[in-house]
């Protein structure tokens, strides 16, 4: 019997191997492409977050929300922002300023304090999905705090949304016990800019859904300026716009402190 070259073993052995990895019903090139794919989402969702965020200085907007019967409620909205900090007022033309509300720590924290009854509150679990002034937006929605540290993403497809290609990706909230069980974000697949968000119950049911409109030029990016929000349930709209910007101001820190809000 002839005996093969120890060079000719090894080469068969790794033709072997390699061989094993690649056969029907292996899973390892797989598992390796599903890794590389969380990650690709997760970065999506970090450059979704950086379009999102507020520019800093004075933002003015407006809420108008429309019922199914067709009647509308404004509320005048103002920001302060100051990088991650950032104090809205919301006014409305019948009773004034109603409501301040605090954002610290990039939207993490939040305290709301209710102008017309004199009272502190600070939003923790689901108390800040509680709408505001009756609107579709809950403060967690105005918080801006980053999708990419609170959900984990995955792509699970694509889909046309306002003609432009986008990334489907489903996001998994890292903290359970909130009011959305999940979300998905639609994203463009050119500059990853957020075109819609669904908002899902626990039972995975979408109750909610906001569209993205237009955006204007911040320099080295587009934001946002236009935000539809639908109650599916209810069958209402609330729209958002910002329309005024001044980025040139600069605040005294204490505004973003929870004991000033009342002062």
């Amino acid at each position: 019997m002839t005996k093969l070259p120890t060079y000719r073993l090894a080469a068969i052995t790794c033709l072997l191997f390699a061989t094993a990895l690649l056969a029907p019903g292996r899973n390892y090139v797989h598992g390796q492409d599903t890794r590389e794919i969380e990650l690709t989402a997760q970065e999506m969702l970090a450059r979704a977050d950086r379009v999102l965020n507020y520019p800093d200085g004075i933002v003015r907007g407006r809420l108008m929300h429309i019922t199914p019967a067709g009647k509308t409620h404004r509320v005048d909205v103002t920001g302060y922002i100051d990088k991650g900090d950032y104090l809205f007022s919301f006014s409305t033309d019948d009773r004034g300023e109603q409501l301040k509300v605090l954002y610290n720590y990039n939207g993490e924290d939040i305290w709301v304090y209710n102008v017309l009854a004199t009272r502190l509150f600070h939003k923790t679990g689901v108390d800040k999905y509680d709408p505001i002034i009756f609107t579709n937006f809950s403060f967690i929605d105005f918080s801006n705090s980053d999708y990419q540290s609170n959900y984990t993403a995955r792509i699970t497809g694509d889909a046309l949304i306002k003609g432009e290609e986008t990334y489907r990706l489903s996001l998994t909230p890292v903290f359970r016990g909130g009011v959305y069980g999940s979300l998905t974000l639609y994203v463009t697949k050119k500059n990853y800019v957020p075109r819609r968000i669904d908002y899902h119950d626990s039972d995975n049911v979408i109750f909610k859904t906001l569209s993205l409109g237009e955006s204007v030029n911040m320099g080295d990016r587009p934001f946002p300026v236009r935000y539809d929000m639908l109650d599916i349930r209810k069958g209402t709209l609330t729209v958002l716009t910002f329309h005024g910007f001044d980025r040139n101001m600069k605040f005294e820190k204490k505004i973003f402190m929870h004991q000033m809000l009342g002062k």
